[in-house]
């Protein structure tokens, strides 16, 4: 008898003990899932949808200069589609000569990682916008002549080297491009587009910070190609909608895995 009630105290035990990590294991999951369905993917364009030859449709201008950009074939995959962000030749395009900024997104960004392709036709200054309040009040992420230099500057009653940086480049080459923002400070990567590896193992071309503006929306400068663009909260975690007719169902680290 002793036994037996050695045998059901010691059955109870086990069953408490398996209860208990079971709740454990539930309350994980339960978490993991609340922190995936907080990262958020905030935008994303390839550009498939839209027509060659068209505006693309998912940006709207920022500045409104004397170049438009359209929807063009890839110049090396004719197949794919991509913006050219200027119909104008370089010395005409960028924003201090009268060309057009285009910009996506909500005036509210503050924090976030954005990635996407880019070529640049030839050598000269070009790059994309970041925090765009408005023509005069905004961030630029800036290619230089020459191959090397890549810096931060701010539009703010005139320009203001925020950081210099370096980084090999050269055009007619599809690079991937990694932007971070978190608060006041700043960070730009690029590599290859065929370079496999991830971006923590890339060393930043540019690092650096400025207070003045907190939130806005992320464009173009100058005369650029760019394609396959996601902006979200974070690099990890983030998840895709799925769209029937793209049949898009995949996280951001896959995708980036690709690159």
């Amino acid at each position: 008898m002793i036994f037996t009630h050695l045998s059901v105290f010691q059955g109870r035990r086990v069953f408490l003990k398996t209860k208990f990590a079971l709740k454990i294991v539930v309350s994980l999951l339960c978490l993991g899932i609340a922190t995936q369905a907080s990262a958020e993917l905030l935008f994303h364009d390839d550009f498939e949808k839209d027509n060659i030859g068209d505006e693309p449709s998912k940006w709207e201008v920022g500045f409104d200069g004397a170049t438009t950009a359209k929807v063009v074939a890839d110049p090396k995959k004719g197949s794919n589609k991509v913006l050219l962000t200027a119909d104008k030749g370089s010395n005409q395009s960028r924003h201090d000569v009268g060309g057009s900024i285009y910009v996506v997104g909500d005036a509210g960004w503050d924090d976030y990682v954005a990635e996407w392709d880019m070529m640049f036709p030839d050598d000269f200054y070009m790059g994309v916008v970041f925090r765009f309040q408005d023509g005069e009040k905004f961030y630029l992420s800036d290619r230089r002549q020459g191959g090397r230099d890549y810096h931060f500057y701010k539009r703010q009653g005139g320009w203001a080297q925020v950081q210099a940086g370096l980084v090999e480049n050269e055009p007619e080459v599809w690079y991937r491009a990694q932007l971070i923002l978190e608060g006041d400070k700043f960070t730009f990567k690029l590599k290859e587009r065929k370079d496999n590896r991830s971006f923590d193992k890339i060393d930043p071309a540019t690092e650096g910070g400025d207070g003045n503006f907190k939130t806005g929306q992320f464009g173009n400068y100058g005369l650029v190609y760019i394609d396959n663009i996601f902006i979200g909260d974070s690099v990890e975690d983030l998840v895709l909608p799925v769209e029937p007719q793209d049949k898009l169902s995949t996280t951001w680290g896959t995708l980036k895995a690709s690159y």
